[in-house]
């Protein structure tokens, strides 16, 4: 198969067209969450706690994720995962439309359960992907799978923040038809997606020595370990810088939807950049696209810092989402060539407990930052903290660079 002719591969149609219509409905939650807590209790360091709790899988099911992923049927994983999202979709929405008296628990386990299936879903997909396409195909699969994070991205903070709106309720109503038409594509994929050891069994060293393979990798593979590391620090401003959109523009007077508007522009920009990154990163060693990619967040984050005007602002954040799905489209076929196909799982997640944990964690310290530091500030220090790691980025890999055209040695 063409890899141009991806669109003829039902079963990735299907597999792709459902989850960017779940992550429509989970990016529409994420803002929801947020601007729940902060419109009830006005608190800007409660507004933090909310976006952690539903980041906070990231840092603590990466690596279960990862085994799931190697050892289980993904598919029947992804549609587990799906049920999960229904069910606590709908639970958040009876807490809001019953306006129960302490609605806080159930908001909060609801959350957790969603940002569970999340990081569950993310890394089975990923297999999934590599079970029903070709090695011809997978610069293209893996360019529209870097784009259903953005076009989730765009829609879910748009009309997520458009809902909450009308009604507060109506995001996780969204969010619950999301994962309903979810679970209609995913019956609908025929193909193999048995795990890849035999039966699914753990080798004779048990669940730790399972783990440990992939994080292993991670940490011997020097281009892997240091992206790991900055990506994670990276992703820390960047989840900063979001609290900071979110409480410059709601302080400011400006409609709720105004929000939406600027954020979703990261996922406009992420959807150019997505179809972008399979010319880019055949041009470019993913050491290249990655060094570029840190001075090009520096220079956007610049703009945040020096104006508070939502117009600005937009072209900064669609910017960054467009620098970033590059980016990731750049890491994700270099893992996919360099780690064994049947420890990509595990390897993945052993990366992601830093790069995704820091999500979590810095939407955790947003708050408090912001509270101690005042807005202004804020995005001075965020400018900053990109120029150091955009000089440490400089500095890895000059020594291993190998276009991304060609296949890297496999890590034994």
């Amino acid at each position: 198969m063409n890899s141009k002719g991806i669109h003829t591969n039902k079963a990735f149609v299907l597999l792709w067209s459902g989850n960017v219509v779940s992550l429509t409905g989970f990016f529409g939650i994420r803002i929801a969450y947020p601007l729940l807590v902060l419109s009830v209790t006005g608190s800007v360091t409660l507004m933090g706690w909310a976006g952690f709790v539903i980041t906070v899988p990231s840092l603590i099911f990466q690596i279960p994720a990862g085994i799931a992923a190697d050892y289980s049927d993904r598919r029947r994983t992804l549609l587990i995962c799906q049920l999960s999202g229904l069910t606590a979709a709908c639970v958040a929405a009876l807490v809001v439309v019953l306006d129960a008296p302490n609605p806080g628990p159930f908001l909060i386990v609801a959350a957790f359960v969603e940002g569970t299936a999340h990081v569950f879903f993310t890394l089975s997909e990923l297999g999934a992907i590599r079970d029903i396409v070709d090695s011809e195909q997978r610069p293209a699969a893996f360019s529209f799978f870097q784009a259903e994070q953005p076009i989730g991205s765009v829609l879910g903070r748009a009309l997520g923040a458009a809902a909450y709106g009308m009604a507060r309720w109506l995001p996780f109503v969204i969010d619950a038809v999301s994962c309903l038409l979810c679970l209609a594509t995913l019956t609908m994929i025929r193909g193999d997606f048995a795990a890849r050891k035999p039966d699914g069994e753990l080798p004779s060293g048990g669940r730790w020595s399972v783990a440990w393979e992939g994080v292993r990798i991670v940490w011997t593979e020097p281009f892997l370990r240091a992206s790991t590391a900055i990506s994670g620090l990276s992703n820390m401003v960047i989840q900063v810088v979001i609290l900071l959109l979110i409480f410059e523009i709601g302080t400011s007077g400006r409609p709720v939807w105004t929000v939406g508007v600027v954020l979703g522009a990261a996922g406009i920009g992420g959807i150019l950049g997505s179809f972008a990154a399979a010319r880019l990163t055949t041009r470019f060693s993913a050491h290249a696209v990655y060094r570029g990619s840190l001075w090009a967040w520096t220079a956007l984050l610049l703009l945040i810092a020096i104006s508070s005007n939502p117009a600005i602002m937009a072209v900064s954040w669609c910017g960054i989402g467009g620098v970033g799905a590059v980016v990731n489209v750049a890491l994700t076929l270099f893992r996919v060539r360099v780690i064994p196909e049947d420890t990509l799982g595990r390897t993945v997640g052993a990366g992601n407990i830093v790069t995704d944990g820091a999500v979590a964690l810095g939407a955790l310290l947003a708050g408090y930052v912001l509270t101690a530091l005042g807005a202004a500030t804020t995005g001075w220090v965020l400018v900053g903290a990109m120029l150091v790691l955009a000089i440490c980025g400089s500095l890895v890999g000059r020594s291993r660079e190998a276009p991304l055209a060609e296949t890297p040695a496999r890590v034994e």
